[in-house]
């Protein structure tokens, strides 16, 4: 039978003692290494030390992608504006009347949406009130505008946009942010998120969610497409309240879409003093989908539109959701989900 010597490892038969080194290998025992050794030498904590240093690194490259995703928005917060809408009514000159108590109540609004899938036509709901009638003494008078429709077709075999509103239940808002934060691309800013969609149908698929409204796009060659969702301020006409969706396209390079996107809101929002004003509220930010994926944005509507012609507003699809209890009582979320079809 051979063994090793314990102290200079020479192998020999069983014997007292080592024939090379002398040492009496029956009583004798080894020095305790030091502990470094016995720490660092140790395979799981080296296999732990690993572990550590990668999930460091890979920290710090998300946070540095994060700060360079966040700088980018805070430009496009500074730069990307929406362009006016040419349907908005020139502001009335200092000589415009205010329309009397009986002229408000004979003037009824009228709502137009249309949306017919089967024809692929999609229409932007518009609701207008019309001008307030001038003053026997006013020496100019506002142009009335009339109800407003705008339908574009999409073609199948088309590139076009899929832009989804939808009330989202606060379970099913959680597993979508969770899923958008496993891409490495997804911005909590202190008002509102947004982030890129792995899948686009298993998200909107998710219980608690109901679509209000659905609009598609076609990107024909255009830089920038945008449309809006909006009444007619019933103290002021010249101002619309409501939601203007504003797309910028960049690049389209086969299955995949890059480009910015912004959702201004015009809301009668309360004031520190306690008072409502209509102000003016931009949330941009940066996508880029193709295949699967998709991209949301969330948090961009009130519970509340302050509005005395709210009914007016909740006949809009997207603006339904200011009904919804679930939405009131903060349960539930308004989101914008958005999809790329390449086409054939």
């Amino acid at each position: 039978m051979l063994i090793n010597c314990p102290r200079c490892g020479f192998q020999q038969p069983k014997d007292k003692y080592c024939a090379q080194c002398g040492v009496d290998m029956e009583s004798f025992k080894p020095a305790t290494p030091p502990l470094w050794k016995r720490v660092f030498g140790n395979p799981l904590i080296q296999l732990s030390l690993l572990v550590v240093i990668a999930g460091g690194v890979g920290i710090s490259l998300y946070q540095k992608g994060q700060q360079n995703l966040e700088r980018r928005v805070n430009y496009l917060k500074s730069t990307v504006q929406i362009n006016p809408s040419p349907n908005t009514a020139p502001a009335a000159g200092p000589e415009a009347a205010e329309p009397s108590p009986t002229d408000q109540a004979s003037q009824e609004p009228q709502v137009d949406a249309k949306n017919d899938a089967a024809d692929g036509v999609v229409t932007a709901y518009k609701v207008a009130a019309p001008a307030p009638a001038a003053s026997p003494t006013a020496s100019a008078t506002a142009s009335p505008t009339g109800t407003e429709k705008s339908a574009r077709a999409v073609a199948k075999n088309e590139a076009h946009l899929v832009v989804y509103y939808a009330e989202v239940g606060r379970g099913s808002l959680n597993a979508i942010m969770g899923a958008s934060r496993n891409t490495g691309q997804f911005m909590n800013f202190n008002d509102y998120a947004a982030g890129i969609l792995p899948t686009v149908d298993s998200n909107i698929n998710r219980p608690q969610i109901t679509i209000l409204h659905k609009e598609e796009r076609a990107l024909d060659g255009a830089g920038t497409i945008q449309w809006s969702y909006s009444i007619k301020d019933r103290r002021d006409p010249t101002i619309e309240i409501g939601l203007t969706t504003f797309f910028e396209i960049n690049e389209i390079e086969g299955n995949t879409l890059r480009g910015n996107l912004e959702i201004q809101r015009t809301w009668k929002d309360p004031t520190p003093s306690g008072n409502f004003e209509v102000q003016r509220k931009s949330f941009p930010a940066i996508f880029e989908i193709g295949g699967r994926t998709g991209f949301f944005l969330a948090g961009v509507m009130p519970a509340q539109s302050n509005l005395e012609n709210d009914d007016e507003l909740t006949a809009i699809d997207v603006f339904k959701i200011l009904r919804s209890p679930r939405f009131r009582a903060g349960d539930s979320e308004f989101v914008i989900f958005i999809e790329f079809v390449k086409g054939n």
